[in-house]
């Protein structure tokens, strides 16, 4: 395998997103839940739309932009940023918020998004954070195997559907 390096990025990175938040769509795509009457958005509508939370996340104090990069180009990356204290859960002050982890299709299974996760732990840990909630679409068994190997669990279940 190629040298992969994580490095700490911010907003001026990005651009270098685009390829890897349409991989994950895709990916959304392909494993979609069908929810009733709500269709996924095609690929030429979401970028822009997800651009502009990553902007708007990144402006956010502690947000974390992780690159992992191979040969000076992103192959996959992890976006999070805090919210505050859960009111029922005691997660020690505020906690993580994961929004996005994805690896180029041609690069998966190599370890990127381990190392990805150990490096925002690691960003995580020196903010003082100790909990970390990540979002999977329910129908993503491969996702849901690598967090839970990862060590977390099923926190919350979430449910979208047409109002009638």
């Amino acid at each position: 395998m190629d040298q992969v390096r994580i490095v700490k990025a911010g907003v001026a990175r990005i651009a270098d997103l685009e390829p890897l938040w349409r991989a994950l769509h895709a990916q959304h795509l392909s494993i979609d839940p069908r929810p009733a009457g709500i269709p996924m958005r095609p690929q030429d509508e979401t970028w822009e739309r997800r651009r502009d939370l990553y902007e708007a996340w990144l402006a956010e104090k502690d947000a974390l932009l992780l690159l992992a990069e191979s040969k000076e180009r992103a192959v996959g990356y992890a976006l999070s940023h805090m919210h505050e204290a859960d009111d029922t859960w005691d997660t020690h002050g505020r906690f993580g918020v994961l929004e996005s982890l994805s690896v180029l299709p041609e690069m998966r299974g190599r370890g990127i998004g381990g190392l990805l996760m150990s490096a925002l732990r690691a960003e995580l840990r020196n903010l003082g954070v100790t909990a970390l909630e990540i979002g999977v679409v329910a129908t993503n068994k491969a996702a849901r195997r690598f967090y839970e190997r990862q060590g977390f669990r099923p926190w919350q279940v979430h449910y979208l559907g047409t109002i009638r």
